[in-house]
């Protein structure tokens, strides 16, 4: 961008006739009817005198050049008239003689632009005369006046005069009317006389606003001038203005864009609030686009605007700035979702000044053009008309970051879709790199950049400690508490802290691997930090932490990674890039640089296949992992691939997991391609032989591989139940390779859950823990084998928090954890805070909602809360048999007793094989709920109901067997019935019903027990004697009990 340009947008003068023509595009409705007002006033006679009242920036001072031009070259303007165009400040102007010796000066310039040169040093000479120095003490003195007239008659010409900030003029021009702004000083009257005769000049004047001698009907002006006001520019004149700014300075892309958004004027008009001026010097801004130079010119631009804005604001009196100043730092919508601005109670309670004084001072701000108010949302609230001028406000005096580039980020965003935003985010800048820090901030803060948001507040801090690595300066200088998400400020601190203590003998890449460590917690990075800055450093911890750092280089590079992307990884990472385990494609763009993308994109690949360090939140994030590789892994090989697909399958990202290795296998194949297709069947519930099949070949594409026979291990102790064979295999691939982990953890498992070798497989966990020391799983599990079988209690949770401190986002061990702390130590509150937390970190771990709803419901009596969370464990697994049972209980405790059945009967039939109780459970519900309704009947007398209820129970119960002969049915409930004297009508219902087919020697123990007739029942067969003597038994002892 050409400054000098900008410049000129802000000082007509700086260009020539032809560049004010060619950018002279506001204001032309006001320029033809002043031009054709001038055309049409004679040489001699009565004319009219006009008033240009706008605020400043309105277009006042260019609408008076190009009337100057207009006089200058237009036949019909220049045969009878000539421009006298005054400076915009008339600081030798003190009364009003001055006034006229500044015309004349005027006159002298006009004539040396027209090239005749003689006449101009004639005037100047007299100008310059003794007698111009003798008639200097009257103020009234109309000298120059007189000598005005006499060179323009001269000349056949009368004058014009273009006279900016007129008002100004009349404050100085008489001593009385500066000092007491008097109206009636006797200038201003001897001054309407002299413009009133057919031979004065005539004047056009500028003013921001109309005073009083203009306005009152006793004073010396009131309906002379005629005002023309300049207001804001409306949406379609900023449309032409800007497509006409486009055309001028050649910029049919600026055009195209505003075609393409129409959206986009109206935010540049909301911007600049319609001001010709500020609407000029943002063109350029839009011209460029976005980029890194956009920073250090969009500041010269509010630089170059501060004499304008500067004398705008010491216009106002102290309470008004006051009230202007609160408007600018509170932005629209602070404090009430306020969509338009503040009402004058918030500004007044920013401003500690009253209600009404707020109010007051906002009447006349409106008046001066500064501030707009609107109803439209309820109450009247104000904004600053110009939204430049608040911008200009906000920014002044504040070196912190993010409020620095407030209006940089409003610009960017009103005017730069997200697809002209993104090919700027990693650039590099060529200017400053707080140029370039400023701008990442800006664009993070735009609302389309949401998804980029923390790669490029990352960029912006790791170029804003190169420039205070340059200057010196501290970064608290720069950011407030907050102005960054919490880890990158960690980072961002730790950065400063080594470059204070140069490194505390760690080199470069020693601290970039300590600061972009995927291991170590943000807490364990900055205690290492504080340590190595100590004076003097303890040198046995500073060995340790040397061998922990290739200790975890070791690991990353098993897990697929190589030399030179840990450097790369590090590296970005200790600048605050690459968020794990949550990253997506958006936060790796901004850590991108140029010449850096083949080697980076080749490294985030293997990273997002590296084991557990990248996770899949959701769907979407695999797919979009998926189409990145696609897009830019396009040198990835088969194994690679197949790393990745692991990865979305540890997430459960299933179907993106197939799509992944189908690709992997579409490249060739390979040892880990084979393995993982395996891994695939065993864990979708595929042909587990075929799973079986593909381990097998995978160890046949490379038997010095570990990680197969893992894997098979894992199919046969956990789908095939071949324990031994299990075994067998972990053990070979500890064989193969000794520094392994994962198979020491997996052989911990088949030792603990299923061969019940409870002290090997604690040793097994150890051993894992031992060779990978930041492996969260060995730690989760040895404090499930402490809890669950060892009963060591308090060992096991401090096995779960060390888990939870390796891998904060491990929802499993934030669930092992509550159900430790619930289950076992009664810390219902702590239990049910690390549930929660689990849910939080995997809001699908339908597991951490079953044991919070049991939580909730049976050591908490929150059985609202409770019911909602076995619900959203059933939305999650419909087919958990515990969710189901756990649900039932809890319904039936609530006497719910259909829901409750509904809810045992799904249990039972999901989890009857291995859980027969329930079965049984689901039998007492059912019972009850049906002799429940039966009972009701008879006490009513209700035959049809009570054929209804027993109707039922013998449709819908399964196992209708048991529950007829159940305690809850014959004690219970026909005992009860018997001795109410009700066993009649039931006995005639049941036979009517068929029962007797599912349990004729209850039917006749009723029938015997009716009449007290056991005798009856020695006349029975022999096959059933004995069965109804045993019902009669339990029908009528409960009856003697009872007496």
């Amino acid at each position: 961008m050409n400054m000098a340009t900008a410049h000129r947008h802000y000082n007509p003068d700086w260009l020539s006739d032809d560049d004010l023509v060619a950018n002279f595009v506001a204001r032309q409705a006001d320029f033809s009817f002043l031009r054709d007002e001038l055309a049409r006033a004679p040489r001699e006679g009565s004319v009219q005198h006009y008033l240009l009242v706008g605020a400043r920036g309105a277009g006042k001072t260019t609408l008076l050049k190009r009337l100057a031009i207009a006089i200058r070259r237009d036949a019909d303007l220049t045969d009878h008239l000539i421009a006298l165009s005054f400076p915009e400040e008339l600081y030798q102007v003190k009364n009003l003689a001055d006034f006229w010796w500044a015309a004349c000066a005027a006159l002298v310039d006009e004539l040396d632009r027209l090239g005749q040169k003689g006449q101009a040093d004639r005037l100047m000479d007299a100008v310059e005369s003794p007698a111009r120095r003798g008639a200097n003490a009257d103020p009234l003195a109309d000298t120059g006046l007189i000598l005005l007239l006499q060179a323009s008659a001269a000349l056949e010409r009368r004058p014009v005069l273009l006279v900016d900030n007129l008002d100004q003029v009349f404050q100085r021009i008489d001593k009385k009317g500066r000092k007491l702004k008097d109206p009636h000083a006797p200038a201003y009257w001897a001054l309407r006389e002299q413009l009133s005769t057919t031979r004065s000049p005539i004047v056009i004047g500028g003013s921001v606003r109309l005073s009083e001698p203009f306005t009152d009907y006793d004073k010396a002006f009131y309906d002379f001038f005629i005002p023309k006001r300049l207001g804001k520019l409306d949406l379609d004149e900023v449309h032409r203005v800007l497509e006409q700014l486009a055309d001028a300075h050649g910029a049919p892309e600026v055009k195209e864009r505003l075609h393409a958004r129409p959206s986009r004027v109206g935010a540049l008009y909301e911007l600049t609030g319609g001001n010709p001026r500020a609407l000029g010097l943002i063109f350029e801004l839009l011209r460029q686009g976005p980029n890194g130079r956009a920073v250090e010119d969009f500041e010269r631009l509010m630089d170059l605007t501060t004499p304008y804005y500067k004398a705008r604001f010491e216009d106002l009196a102290e309470q008004a700035q006051v009230v202007m100043h609160a408007l600018a730092v509170r932005r629209p919508g602070d404090g009430g979702g306020l969509r338009f601005g503040h009402t004058a109670a918030e500004i007044a309670s920013h401003a500690g000044l009253s209600t009404g004084t707020v109010s007051a001072q906002m009447d006349v701000l409106e008046r001066e053009g500064l501030v707009e108010k609107s109803a439209t949302h309820g109450r009247t609230q104000y904004r600053i008309l110009e939204q430049l001028f608040r911008l200009w406000l906000q920014m002044r005096g504040t070196r912190r970051i993010r409020d620095n580039v407030i209006g940089l980020t409003e610009f960017l965003e009103a005017m730069f879709d997200l697809d002209e935003l993104r090919p700027a985010m990693n650039q590099v800048s060529s200017g400053s790199a707080l140029a370039g820090a400023k701008f990442s901030f800006a664009v993070a803060g735009a609302d389309c950049a949401a998804p980029w948001r923390r790669g490029l507040e990352a960029q912006g801090a790791d170029r804003l400690l190169q420039h205070l690595q340059d200057r010196g300066a501290e970064i608290g200088d720069f950011f407030r508490p907050g102005d960054l998400p919490e880890d990158l400020a960690a980072v961002a601190r730790m950065r400063e802290q080594l470059q204070h203590c140069n490194g505390a003998g760690f080199t470069p890449e020693e601290q970039d691997a300590l600061l972009g460590s995927v291991e170590l917690s943000v807490e364990k990075k900055q205690a290492s930090v504080r340590m190595l800055c100590a004076q003097p450093a303890a040198p046995e911890q500073t060995a340790q932490l040397r061998r922990r750092l290739n200790d975890e280089r070791q690991r990353l590079m098993h897990y697929g990674l190589r030399t030179p992307d840990l450097t790369l990884l590090f590296g970005k990472r200790a600048r605050g890039y690459l968020p794990l385990p949550c990253l997506t494609p958006q936060d790796t763009e901004p850590a991108f640089s140029a010449g850096s993308e083949p080697a980076v994109r080749a490294m985030l690949w293997r990273l997002v296949g590296a084991r557990n360090l990248v996770r899949f939140v959701s769907d979407d994030a695999a797919r979009d992992w998926l189409e990145w590789g696609l897009q830019h892994a396009t040198e990835a090989d088969a194994t690679e691939w197949a790393n990745v697909a692991g990865n979305m399958r540890r997430s459960r990202r299933f179907v993106q997991a197939q799509q992944a290795l189908a690709h992997a296998l579409s490249l060739g194949g390979s040892s880990r391609a084979s393995c993982e297709r395996g891994a695939l069947l065993k864990d979708t519930n595929g042909d587990l032989s075929e799973a079986e099949t593909a381990y097998r070949k995978a160890i046949e594409l490379d038997p010095a591989d570990a990680r197969p026979w893992n894997s098979l291990g894992i199919l046969l102790a956990n789908k095939l139940k071949r324990f031994d064979e299990a075994e067998a295999a972990y053990r070979k691939a500890i064989e193969l390779d000794p520094a392994y982990a994962g198979p020491w953890n997996n052989l911990g498992n088949l030792l603990a859950d299923r061969l019940k070798r409870f002290d090997e497989a604690e040793a097994a966990y150890r051993k894992a823990i031992e060779l990978d020391p930041a492996y969260a799983g060995p730690w989760n599990n040895l404090g499930n084998l402490l809890a669950d079988r060892l009963k060591r209690f308090d060992e096991a949770e401090a096995a779960y928090r060390k888990a939870i401190e390796l891998d904060p986002a491990y929802a499993r061990a934030w669930y092992d954890l509550g159900y430790l702390l619930g289950e076992q130590q009664s810390r219902f509150d702590e239990a049910a805070v690390a549930c929660r937390k689990a849910i939080e970190l995997d809001p699908t771990h339908a597991v951490a909602w079953n044991g919070l709803g049991f939580l909730l419901g049976e050591k908490m009596n929150r059985v609202d809360e409770a019911e909602n969370s076995y619900r959203r464990a059933l939305e999650l697994d419909p087919d958990n048999p515990w969710t189901w049972n756990n649900l039932g209980i809890l319904l039936d405790a609530q006497d719910r007793l259909d829901e409750a059945a509904v809810a045992y009967s799904r249990g039972a039939t999901l989890g009857a094989e291995v859980y027969p109780y329930w079965r049984k459970r689901r039998c007492e519900l059912t019972t009850r709920r049906y002799t429940s309704a039966a009972r009701r009947a008879l006490d009513a007398g209700d035959l049809p109901a009570l054929r209804e209820a027993f109707g039922s129970l013998l449709a819908g119960a399964d196992g209708i067997a048991t529950i007829l002969v159940s305690e809850d049915f014959v004690e219970g409930f026909l005992a009860r019935v018997l001795a109410d004297r009700h066993g009649a009508d039931l006995l005639t219902v049941l036979r009517e019903l068929g029962f007797e087919k599912h349990a004729r020697p209850l039917l006749l123990a009723v029938e015997a027990a009716i009449g007290n007739r056991a005798d009856k029942l020695a006349e029975l067969e022999p096959e059933i004697r004995a069965a109804a003597q045993q019902m009669f038994e339990r029908l009528t002892v409960p009856r003697e009990k009872e007496k």
